[in-house]
């Protein structure tokens, strides 16, 4: 079997780990790229070449080898050990990207999976919220027998968490899955995660609806765009509200007629909520209040975590959530597991050091995102489209420690995987990777 073939082969994993990774349950979802990991592990073996990590990989690399230092000085080593090898199993999902996505046919698919992912988990979101009004009146007990997705394996996983050594257990932030009745939550344990992966991939939405030259795919990506709105609007995020809206004014940069047709459908879209769903207008200006319990929680958490920080600056308290738990519980009485803010999170754990190595990831990002939007239209497209997602999740983890959840992370590294691909696509000086990377709108996409 030819190279090419056997690529090929591989890369069906990507974009069926693209779509799926958003509708599997949390514990399932991460097999999917670590499948497609050890299959390219297997090949590159074989093959006696050096594996291709990019700019970003690299990046993303020595962020992780921090982590391993600072574990040395944690007081939990379980954690500290659950921690790495979560970052170390999710970055599998950007290595096999990198390796399989080789051509524009294929970041086609990926853009397609992806958007297809916002929208049909957006469709279950809206449906548990339309069973939580409703559900009762057909069937006692159905309006949250469906939210999460997946409770029914929730509860089976809850029993088994039983069966673990007492050592482990201990260690466990929570030991159940948390009810949120009135919050969709999709396929996720978490509204919040469900909020944050939707505005990662309703960018891929926006691109199929207005680049596609199907008119089926750009009618299905318009689709999938107002279902990923529902579906934000349905988690009750209020935070995610607000950036949404934010990553959706980013995708006006496309400009012209597309621009255009954005505004439009945003402004349709919340026209619809406002008389859908006013319950979502009505938690938005709760935020003014002034008593909101959300943010006054937040204020004592971060007024906290400045307090730990000026403690303890330089190298943190180590790797693992269960060491900034600990000292929010114990020391400052407040009764959540992390600092709801990634960058704090990783100031915490893993000190100045460790926060200037992940900011330093997303700034490799960026600066090859600029690289690409200044290559033609088709790339700027590319670029607004991929920085529009990451721009999404680093706000989403202003608020929140998505760090946290496995969903969110696999989607992080996925779609740094997928940027990567690209960048190396388009961003390669080589006459060949010049000819190849020209993009041209027919060839593109099919």
């Amino acid at each position: 079997m030819t190279l090419k073939k056997q690529t090929d082969k591989l890369w069906r994993f990507a974009p069926a780990a693209f779509l799926l990774a958003g509708l599997m349950p949390e514990y399932v979802a991460p097999f999917f790229t670590a499948i497609g990991f050890f299959a390219v592990l297997k090949k590159r073996i074989s093959e006696k070449k050096k594996p291709r990590f990019g700019d970003l990989g690299i990046a993303i690399l020595i962020f992780m080898a921090w982590m391993v230092v600072t574990s040395f000085y944690s007081s939990s080593a379980l954690t500290s050990l659950a921690s790495i090898g979560l970052w170390i199993l999710m970055f599998s999902g950007f290595w096999f990207f990198t390796e399989t996505i080789d051509s524009k046919e294929k970041i086609d698919g990926m853009i397609f999976c992806g958007g297809l992912s916002a929208g049909i988990a957006g469709a279950i979101g809206i449906g548990q919220m339309l069973l939580y009004h409703v559900g009762d009146k057909i069937f006692e007990g159905l309006s949250n027998a469906f939210n999460p997705f997946w409770r029914f394996l929730n509860l089976l996983i809850e029993k088994l968490v039983f069966l673990l050594p007492d050592f482990i257990e201990a260690n466990m932030a929570s030991k159940t899955f948390h009810s949120f009745d009135t919050r969709a939550c999709s396929t996720f344990s978490n509204p919040l995660f469900f909020a944050t992966v939707e505005i990662m991939l309703m960018p891929f939405a926006v691109y199929m609806f207005l680049n596609s030259e199907s008119r089926k795919r750009r009618i299905l990506g318009l689709f999938c765009l107002l279902l990923s709105f529902g579906g934000i609007a349905a988690s009750y995020s209020r935070g995610p509200y607000l950036f949404s809206v934010m990553v959706f004014a980013f995708l006006l940069l496309y400009g012209g007629k597309k621009a255009l047709k954005l505004v439009a459908v945003g402004g349709v879209s919340a026209v619809g909520l406002s008389f859908v769903a006013s319950g979502v207008i009505k938690r938005i200006f709760t935020l003014l209040s002034g008593n909101d319990i959300s943010v006054n929680t937040r204020k004592n958490i971060w007024d906290a975590v400045f307090d730990m920080i000026k403690q303890k600056p330089v190298f943190g308290y180590g790797t693992g959530f269960d060491n900034v738990r600990q000292m929010l519980h114990n020391v400052y009485n407040i009764k959540q597991p992390h600092a709801h803010n990634i960058f704090l999170e990783v100031w915490l754990e893993n000190g100045i050091f460790g926060v200037i190595l992940l900011a330093a990831v997303f700034v490799v990002f960026f600066i090859n995102i600029i690289r690409l939007i200044k290559k033609g239209k088709t790339e700027r497209e590319l670029g607004i489209t991929l920085f529009a997602s990451m721009v999404g999740f680093v706000l989403c983890g202003m608020t929140d420690c998505i760090f946290y959840g496995l969903k969110p992370l696999q989607y992080m590294m996925m779609v740094l995987g997928l940027s990567q691909a690209v960048f190396t696509l388009c961003l390669n000086n080589t006459t060949e990777a010049k000819h190849e990377c020209s993009l041209n709108r027919k060839q593109f996409f099919h």
